[in-house]
C-alpha cells in the first residue's frame, strides 16, 4: 500500500543523488549523542545537549516504541529481557543511570528549541510506525532540521514516501543482506538497492568499507557515512577520505579537533 507524504506533500519523482564533493569538511555525527559511559548515558537528552554543545553537525538516535504508544530513544530491542513493546512508558526500568528513558518528544523540543545547528539523524529500528515517527518530527521541525534512516529495506520505503523533502539513508553493515540472505553484499548491490529506495546517503558500518564498495556508491554519486570511527587512527584516515561526507562517533569532540586542525601530528593509536 503506498503511504500519503506526511502534510499532504506531493511525491515527485525524485533526482539522482548529487555527486559527492571533497570541499566540504566532513561532517560529524554524534552517535547516540555526545556520552560516556552513565554520564550522561547514550540516548537520553543529557547526551544531545553535550553534543549540541560540542559542535556536531547531527547527532544519532534510535527510535523505539512502547506497548502504549510513546516513542523511545533506546537501541536495543529488549530491556531488562522483555521487549520494549511489551512495556508501556510507566512500566519501563530506569536506565542504568538512573533515569527514565527519553522521548522522541523530547529530543524534538530540544531540537527546536536549539538554533538548527546540531540536526537529528533518525534511525528507525522497527517498520510500522513511521507515520507517527515523520509526524511528530514534522510538529515542531523544518524538513531540512532532521534526517532518516534504517537496516529495514521496508521502513527506508515508507519514510521516502512519508518524508519526500527531507534527507533518507539506508544502513549496510556486518549482517547477511536480509531479503536475499546473500553476504558479503557488494558495492554494485549497495548501489542497487540506494537506487531503488530513492535515498540520498548510504551509512555502512567502517569494517566493510573497502575501496570496492565505497568507489561504487561515490561514483553512483551517493553520500557515504561510517560507523562506529572512534580510533584517533581511523579517524584521521576517514577525515581524509573524499569519499566519506560522514563520521559517525562516540567521540565527536576529538574528530572535530582533528578535522578542523585544533590537533596536529597525533600519535596513531594501535
Amino acid at each position: 500500500m503506498k503511504l500519503a507524504p506526511i502534510a499532504a506533500l506531493p511525491t515527485a519523482q525524485l533526482p539522482a543523488p548529487a555527486p559527492p564533493t571533497s570541499a566540504a569538511p566532513t561532517q560529524i555525527v554524534a552517535h547516540r549523542g555526545f556520552h560516556s559511559g552513565n554520564a550522561p548515558y547514550e540516548n537520553t537528552i543529557d547526551a544531545y545537549r553535550r553534543a549540541i554543545a560540542v559542535g556536531a553537525n547531527l547527532m544519532e538516535t534510535d527510535i523505539r516504541r512502547t506497548r502504549d504508544g510513546v516513542l523511545v530513544l533506546y537501541h536495543d530491542a529488549k530491556i531488562n529481557g522483555r521487549r520494549i513493546s511489551d512495556y508501556t512508558y510507566a512500566q519501563l526500568p530506569l536506565l542504568p543511570n538512573g533515569q527514565p528513558m527519553s522521548t522522541l518528544q523530547q529530543l524534538v523540543d530540544l531540537e527546536a528549541t536549539a538554533g538548527g545547528a546540531t540536526k537529528l539523524l533518525v534511525e528507525t529500528k522497527e517498520h510500522g510506525y513511521e507515520r507517527e515517527i515523520v509526524s511528530l518530527l514534522r510538529s515542531r521541525l523544518r524538513p531540512d532540521q532532521f534526517e532518516l534512516m534504517s537496516f529495514d529495506l521496508d521502513s527506508v520505503r515508507a519514510l521516502r514516501e512519508l518524508a519526500p523533502d527531507s534527507r533518507v539513508g539506508v544502513l549496510f553493515g556486518l549482517v547477511p543482506d536480509w531479503q536475499s540472505g546473500t553476504w558479503p553484499i557488494s558495492g554494485a548491490a549497495m548501489v542497487d538497492k540506494a537506487r531503488r529506495l530513492g535515498v540520498d546517503f548510504v551509512a555502512m558500518d567502517q569494517t566493510i568499507a573497502d575501496n570496492s564498495r565505497l568507489n561504487a556508491l561515490a561514483t553512483a554519486g551517493f553520500d557515504i557515512a561510517l560507523w562506529t570511527v572512534d580510533r584517533d587512527a581511523d579517524l584521521a584516515r576517514w577525515l581524509g577520505d573524499a569519499r566519506v561526507q560522514r563520521i559517525i562517533t562516540d567521540r565527536p569532540d576529538r574528530a572535530i579537533q582533528l578535522r578542523d586542525g585544533a590537533v596536529r601530528q597525533l600519535p596513531m593509536a594501535a
